[in-house]
């Protein structure tokens, strides 16, 4: 798939959660935890993380209130390039969503979905890299919440040198953490509108061009 920067998602470290404001911490899987919104290239590197939201928050809110949200927004990312996000996110002309199948996509449609998601699994591959390579992310012990992000974006980091320094072997086993959520936010204004319009044609226009090759 043409322009592709990365690949966006989100995941949760699971924590024993705070006795203040529980409830906020409880994910839609019943556990507390904390979030980690993620980037990553096709190499499994991250290029952008967040991290420090509690569980309870949906993906596309932590990525409205992120930097990186602010960033493409302005019109920071040049027209032909994107990233690859879920259908928690918006379709915008830097963000790339699967056609929402109702079960009559057209061929060409399905091609994309197809595509989208076989290029967009790097997302997850790295997720799970990062959990089998510091399994303390898989239940992580600390009652200070402040603290917490520091040591998930510090595994993060780790993550990125063990990548540049080390020949691994990224066919290894790992465990997928697969979060898909079936929802877009509401368009309430004409910008925001027309920016959606300039995406459908945007990818229209390239799932038109990948069917070529079908």
């Amino acid at each position: 798939m043409p322009g592709v920067i990365g690949a966006i998602d989100g995941t949760h470290i699971p924590i024993p959660g705070p006795s203040h404001e529980r409830q906020a911490y409880i994910n839609r899987k019943g556990f507390p935890s904390i979030q980690l919104q993620a980037v990553c290239d096709a190499k499994l590197r991250f290029i952008n993380i967040l991290t420090g939201w509690p569980g309870s928050v949906h993906d596309a809110r932590v990525f409205r209130n992120s930097p990186l949200y602010t960033l493409l927004e302005n019109g920071n990312l040049p027209e032909d390039y994107h990233l690859l996000g879920d259908s928690a996110y918006t379709l915008q002309p830097y963000m790339l969503v699967p056609y929402r199948d109702n079960g009559h996509l057209l061929p060409w449609q399905v091609n994309f979905n197809h595509i989208h998601s076989t290029s967009r699994v790097v997302i997850e591959r790295a997720f799970g890299l990062l959990k089998s390579k510091f399994r303390r992310l898989q239940k992580l012990e600390m009652i200070d919440v402040e603290r917490i992000p520091l040591v998930i974006s510090g595994a993060c980091v780790m993550h990125n040198i063990i990548l540049m320094k080390e020949n691994l072997n990224l066919d290894l086993e790992i465990q997928q953490d697969l979060e898909v959520i079936g929802h877009d936010v509401g368009v309430d204004n004409v910008a925001a509108r027309e920016a959606r319009a300039a995406a459908v044609q945007k990818r229209d226009e390239i799932a038109t061009g990948l069917a070529m090759h079908m």
